[in-house]
């Protein structure tokens, strides 16, 4: 199929649907799925789940690019540190994260009528985990809802799966729609910060999360803090920027940022902060 022909199955996708819950992060794959069910007319509610994992830049993402879509937007708030498997930041958290929220999707859809939730799997992400020997856990999950209910509705549906539309293919059509993240960088819970088995709360987590923006707001767009600590319990924050973005920490105008950055995270409980040579890559908590 061309991408003029997937565009147009995703169109026809949408224009056949009754009522669609749409599980939204935000991202360059949920805000096409919604501005297609904003397009098609039908009723359509963008859901996003609130959780502590979830940074306030993307909470507040979600929020602008809904409007931007202009597609009707709640947020539901959930306690995942609550729940062992997220809070202990075990390897099968994910697994546990995606059941719980999209238990929580499926009930208020039960609850409010929709006859279809829908997420955001692309073709890349099927293609990826296919190709793995052990599933992702956070897939696994979502496969395990979608045949457990069957054709009990409401359903689960991954079109942009299904119609074998990839990310590169995502990006394309979202900036022919003018989508304003349709060059967002891919972004993470903020449990992947921490190693396996590392402990986590509310406050370490809002930590970093406020540590990740003060570096955005020296320029980078793309920026991981990753936790370790050392034998004697120090912590150390390994800093991830984007290819080419490093030169951001070697910028005379941003060197009182810089500071306020190394005095926010002593504050915080970390003894050292480092610049990762290698830069950003997706996963470098699991090598």
């Amino acid at each position: 199929m061309t991408k003029t022909g997937k565009n147009e199955a995703l169109s026809a996708y949408f224009e056949n649907q009754k009522s669609v819950l749409i599980a939204f992060s935000g991202g360059v794959d949920s805000a096409l799925l919604a501005s297609f069910a904003a397009a098609a007319g039908i009723n359509a509610l963008a859901v996003t789940v609130k959780t502590e994992l979830v940074s306030d830049r993307e909470i507040q993402n979600a929020l602008e690019t809904a409007n931007e879509i202009g597609i009707l937007h709640i947020f539901i708030e959930k306690k995942m540190l609550e729940i062992p498997e997220i809070k202990n930041n075990q390897k099968d958290r994910c697994y546990a994260c995606k059941k719980e929220m999209f238990e929580t999707l499926l009930k208020y859809a039960e609850d409010n009528g929709f006859e279809t939730v829908i997420e955001g799997t692309n073709y890349s992400d099927k293609l990826m985990n296919d190709s793995n020997e052990i599933p992702r856990p956070g897939y696994s999950a979502l496969l395990e809802l979608k045949e457990k209910r069957g054709a009990k509705l409401p359903k689960i549906e991954t079109p942009l799966a299904d119609l074998k539309i990839t990310k590169e293919e995502i990006r394309e059509i979202a900036r022919r729609k003018n989508l304003a993240v349709a060059d967002k960088p891919s972004m993470s819970c903020l449990a992947t910060r921490f190693s396996y088995d590392f402990p986590l709360t509310s406050e370490i987590l809002k930590t970093i999360d406020a540590a990740e923006k003060m570096i955005e707001n020296l320029g980078a767009r793309q920026i991981r803090i990753r936790c370790h600590t050392d034998d004697t319990g120090r912590n150390i924050a390994r800093v991830e920027v984007g290819k080419g973005e490093g030169r951001i920490f070697f910028d005379e105008k941003n060197q009182k940022g810089i500071e306020e950055f190394i005095l926010f995270l002593k504050q915080n409980g970390f003894s050292y902060m480092t610049i990762d040579l290698e830069g950003f890559r997706s996963g470098s908590m699991d090598i």
